[in-house]
């Protein structure tokens, strides 16, 4: 109000006096009560939702709370058993390894096998041809 007061003055308007405060009703005693009647029900409804939000406030906290405990014991179970799964894996594949290494093993005493036969095969196969034509 005194900003727009100054303002006016410095474009030239006549001031105007500010309006001091204006005098009591006759009668407040019935706007006092109905005043005063309102304040007490907002600081009823205040409280009500102070308490509200207190109330709010503290499942929150415990509803962290459970949320907490819960994972950590979820983590947990299911960390274990994440393990033993990575254990049973790790051992699943250390037998492919060793069955893989033990065929191929086998494929090479095999083929060992195979030449020596074939080799033996042929020297008996000389040996009668040899024979045969001794006796002739």
């Amino acid at each position: 109000f005194r900003k727009k007061i100054k303002a006016m003055s410095k474009k030239g308007a006549a001031p105007v006096a500010p309006i001091e405060s204006a005098p009591a009703p006759a009668a407040p005693s019935a706007d006092t009560a109905a005043l005063e009647k309102e304040v007490a029900e907002l600081k009823n409804a205040l409280a009500k939702k102070e308490a509200d939000n207190k109330k709010i406030g503290s499942d929150k906290d415990k509803l962290e709370a459970y949320t907490k405990r819960t994972l950590a014991k979820f983590q947990d179970k299911y960390l274990v058993a994440l393990q033993e799964c990575k254990a049973k894996l790790k051992e699943k594949q250390d037998k492919i390894e060793i069955l893989e290494s033990r065929s191929a093993t086998e494929k090479t005493a095999q083929k060992r096998e195979e030449r020596l036969l074939s080799s033996t095969i042929y020297e008996l196969g000389l040996a009668i041809m040899q024979n045969r034509l001794k006796e002739r």
